[in-house]
């Protein structure tokens, strides 16, 4: 056995002599005892942390006689670390863990600060004296994790026409420990690696091992993209293990690959989606390719000859449009990885219109009141079907293309709009306003109303309509009266208003409204008669007005009303008064209790007493008084 320990320390010598004669004597004597030692085969640490080697020593003969020693394995040689006797203690000096180490009283080392040099053989060895020594070994395994990838793309775009793979990134990780390994990805499906070089995909790996003897890992994806591939995203991912027994990874960003493919198919669009005349359009031609490509516009005229537009992009505007510019269009493209092969493709497209309205017939529009069947047509010309309405005063009068009057009246008079609206174009949109005129001899509506203001009065009111408006005249007998006139609607209604007082015999007014195409007459005959409540005067233009006609016979006007009233409420309150007076007196024992002398004013029987009652819920006539007995009970018809 050899020991590294340094010369010229006496406990040092003095362990080794105790460890040389307990060797000697238990070789010598033969006694029987034994000792066994046990450590983990494998510790594996995290480098700059600390970690703690086992040594359980198991000893069958009980002994005061114990030491123990760790030691470092070099190639073929131990070198010793520590040394424990009784209670000497000793760290060897000069040695790769001097004041790195620490050795608890149940033997385990600590070693703090872990290095990469510390992925050594570790052994612990007990001796016991006549029991003899065992000694076990650990392997320490230290691990270091690696920074986060990163990935370098190729810049160059990748044309799938390409024959063989083309570089597409190198991903890089640096200082970790154990070498880490490098796993490439395309949308999150893990590559096959490989790094034997064929014509759809390989990977090339570099590994370095810096001074520090961390490793720095390189791999560098060479791969035959295809179409289905411009959207594809790359990354790479690091996969390394960390104590205790963790495997960890780490990924890099993701990447997008620029790749080049050629024109398969050609499309051509238009905006806006629906046109109309004046509408500007602006058409696109789109191919599914990402190579250099150039477009050609083109419109195909008499079915044969193309009229062609060049364009700087895939883009061509046309302005102002007209129906005429109907037709077919289309666009060419160019592609100069298939210069063998021509992508062309077109449509038809139609520029909606809508022609101004027209009517039928065409006016002017003047009738006679009382004509029949007068309908007047209205209709445009368009590229869509279309819908019309007739509208008056803002108001849908006739959802249909006709507006119909059966018997033409002079409320028919007014302005009326047709709206014509294709279905499918809300914009596409025309509108004519024509005015109706009705013409015809004066009709008249006339009302009579009574009302009371300081006197009796009786307001005459009639309505004429007629075209032209209607001169109105009213008279009594031989006088002629004085009219408020005013017109309506500015062409047929005239409403003459006459307030006359009201005398006792009979009132007769004549009202007449005339124009140049006749006349109508109205004959008032006004009796005084009751007059209506109201007490203001129907203000000017009022056409409601009551016509009701007074009843005959007796009447009572507002005086006589109130005072029978107050006469039926006096009669009440005495009576009620009265009433009360008796029940006092009966109370004080001052009347006599029925017939036969005084009776209980609970008894059920009685029925000579008197109270007046007033129902709060019935109007009580003033000849009706109703007679019940004190205890509420009303009398038989027999005693009432």
């Amino acid at each position: 056995m050899s020991s590294a320990a340094a010369p010229g320390s006496g406990a040092s010598v003095s362990g080794r002599l105790c460890f040389t004669l307990s060797a000697f004597i238990l070789t010598i004597t033969g006694i029987n005892g034994t000792v066994q030692v046990s450590t983990l085969p494998v510790v594996e640490a995290e480098i700059g942390k600390p970690i703690n080697i086992t040594c359980v020593p198991e000893i069958s003969t009980p002994s005061t006689m114990k030491y123990i020693q760790w030691f470092v394995m070099e190639k073929n040689s131990r070198n010793r670390i520590y040394f424990q006797d009784g209670e000497s203690r000793i760290v060897d000096n000069e040695t790769d863990y001097t004041g790195r180490i620490n050795v608890d009283e149940k033997y385990t080392l600590t070693i703090d600060h872990v290095k990469l040099g510390d992925e050594r053989t570790f052994l612990c060895q007990v001796g016991a004296g006549p029991a003899g020594s065992d000694e076990a070994k650990t392997e320490l395994k230290v691990y270091d994790a690696p920074g986060v990838p990163e990935i370098t793309p190729n810049d160059a775009t990748i044309s799938i026409m390409e024959k063989g793979p083309s570089k597409i990134a190198t991903c890089l990780t640096r200082n970790g420990y154990p070498a880490p390994n490098i796993t490439w990805y395309k949308d999150r499906t893990p590559l096959q690696p490989t790094i034997k070089i064929n014509n759809k995909m390989y990977m090339i790996p570099q590994a370095t091992q810096e001074p520090s003897g961390l490793y720095t890992i390189a791999s560098t994806l060479y791969y035959a993209p295809e179409k289905k591939d411009k959207d594809s995203k790359f990354y790479c991912e690091v996969s390394y293990r960390m104590p205790p027994g963790v495997d960890k990874m780490k990924e890099s960003n993701r990447i997008s690959v620029p790749i080049s493919y050629p024109t398969e198919n050609v499309e051509i669009l238009f905006q806006p989606s629906v046109l109309k005349e004046t509408d500007n359009m602006k058409l696109e031609c789109r191919s599914d390719g990402s190579s250099t490509v150039d477009y050609t516009f083109y419109r195909v005229l008499d079915g044969k000859t193309e009229e062609n537009f060049d364009s700087a992009d895939n883009t061509f505007e046309f302005k102002q449009l007209q129906r005429m510019d109907s037709g077919v269009y289309g666009c060419r493209v160019l592609d100069f990885d298939v210069p063998d092969k021509d992508f062309d493709t077109n449509r038809t497209i139609i520029i909606n219109y809508l022609d101004p309205i027209a009517l039928k017939p065409q006016g002017p529009y003047i009738f006679k009141a009382g004509d029949k069947n007068k309908t007047i047509h209205c209709n445009a010309e368009g590229s869509q079907q279309t819908t019309v309405i007739w509208k008056k005063h803002k108001k849908t009068i006739s959802p249909e293309n006709e507006l119909q009057l059966p018997v033409v009246t002079f409320d028919d008079s007014g302005t009326y709009t047709c709206e014509v609206t294709a279905q499918n174009i809300p914009s596409l949109y025309q509108q004519k306003t024509i005015s109706i005129i009705v013409k015809g001899p004066p009709e008249i509506n006339c009302m009579e109303k009574k009302f009371h203001k300081n006197g009796h009065y009786v307001n005459l009111t009639c309505i004429f309509k007629g075209n032209p408006a209607p001169k109105v005249a009213c008279s009594s007998g031989k006088k002629a009266l004085t009219v408020r006139n005013h017109q309506q609607n500015n062409y047929t209604v005239v409403v003459s208003e006459l307030i006359l007082p009201l005398v006792t015999e009979v009132l007769k007014v004549t009202c007449n409204g005339t124009n140049k195409h006749g006349s109508k007459t109205h004959n008032f005959t006004v009796e005084r008669g009751a007059v209506a409540v109201s007490t203001k005067t129907p203000p000017t233009g009022e056409v409601a007005i009551s016509t009701k006609t007074p009843t005959t016979g007796k009447s009572h006007d507002r005086s006589s009303n109130g005072m029978l009233i107050i006469i039926v409420v006096v009669c009440i309150i005495v009576l009620a008064f009265l009433g009360a007076v008796l029940y006092f007196l009966y109370k004080k024992g001052k009347i006599p209790c029925g017939r036969s002398g005084k009776q209980s004013i609970t008894r059920s029987g009685a029925h000579d007493d008197i109270v007046v009652e007033v129902k709060n819920d019935q109007k009580v006539p003033e000849e009706t008084v109703l007679l019940q007995g004190v205890n509420g009970e009303k009398k038989p018809p027999s005693d009432q």
